[in-house]
């Protein structure tokens, strides 16, 4: 009997420190932004856009990184960004939460470089549920500055000298993100929205739930920028993210860059959490994209 209460008395020690261990480890984590930076080369970025640096930021969840986020911004500033695009969750889908954080950083990021700003699922959700959230959505709009692009399913056009480049911010409906369920896009889904796609021009998806990138890939987007895995929560070396907002156990998109059929999507970490703020071996990042004009053909 003493033998099996101090066996038990020892994992309960053990689990503590381990629990001590995963505390110390996400808090440390969760305040440390990492700078990830990637290179898309591509033969329909115009030649303009050789060099064209676009920053990404998603899933701030009202987190703050300093004084008014300053360290955050500060961040964003040194990498001296052409636009900055932001794919949503910037603020939390709670009844009652604070949205002040999330239009303040967005509007200083327009002091810093163009910023287009489309939906994750906590704006979709504060704004569809008008009888849940009472005025949340249209607080969060009016402290908005009209110089941040806000890309609901809509599209803006980038200018460089005598060429462009196409933003497309998609808005997914609710039934998208149905946890613990695989439901496929509607076949039309994207072209009711953005019409047919233009294969002559280079065409950059904001969508924020990353499951849809070979629809996004199918209908044209030569590259799309998404969030809202959190990286998988807890990363594991070799086997990537361990979960996702589906409750997906080691999901196909966790964080990184992919490819398919030749378009890419480049798939962040993203910058804070909800609910339950752990991050192991995750940091919170900020990405990078630097545009080449490749001549190469395929």
């Amino acid at each position: 009997m003493n033998l099996c209460l101090n066996i038990l008395e020892i994992l309960c020690i053990i689990f503590v420190i381990i629990l001590l261990f995963v505390i110390i480890i996400s808090f440390i984590e969760n305040h440390i932004i990492k700078i990830t930076s990637y290179v898309i080369d591509d033969k329909r970025i115009p030649k303009a856009f050789d060099g064209f640096v676009i920053v990404h930021l998603t899933d701030l969840h009202n987190t703050t990184f300093g004084n008014d986020n300053e360290k955050l911004l500060e961040k964003v500033r040194n990498l001296s960004p052409d636009i900055i695009v932001v794919t949503g969750d910037m603020l939390v889908g709670r009844k009652n939460a604070n949205v002040t954080i999330a239009a303040n950083v967005l509007n200083e990021l327009t002091k810093i470089a163009p910023t287009y700003f489309s939906m994750g699922n906590h704006e979709l959700r504060i704004s569809r549920y008008l009888d849940t959230y009472g005025n949340m959505w249209d607080s969060f709009l009016k402290q908005l500055l009209p110089e941040v692009n806000l890309l609901f399913d809509k599209k803006a056009v980038v200018s460089r000298k005598d060429s462009h480049i196409n933003l497309f911010g998609v808005t997914l409906n609710t039934k998208l993100y149905t946890r613990l369920k695989d439901i496929r896009m509607p076949k039309k889904h994207l072209s009711k929205r953005f019409g047919t796609c233009n294969d002559e021009e280079y065409n950059i998806f904001l969508a924020h739930n990353p499951e849809y990138f070979k629809d996004y890939a199918a209908w044209g987007a030569n590259l799309t920028f998404a969030g809202h895995v959190h990286g998988g929560i807890v990363r594991i070396p070799f086997l990537g993210g361990v979960i996702s907002p589906k409750l997906k156990l080691f999901p196909e998109y966790d964080k990184g860059l992919f490819e398919h059929s030749n378009k890419y999507m480049v798939l962040s970490g993203g910058l804070g959490n909800h609910t339950f703020k752990i991050r192991i071996n995750n940091l919170p990042e900020i990405v990078k994209v630097t545009l080449r004009h490749s001549d190469k053909t395929d």
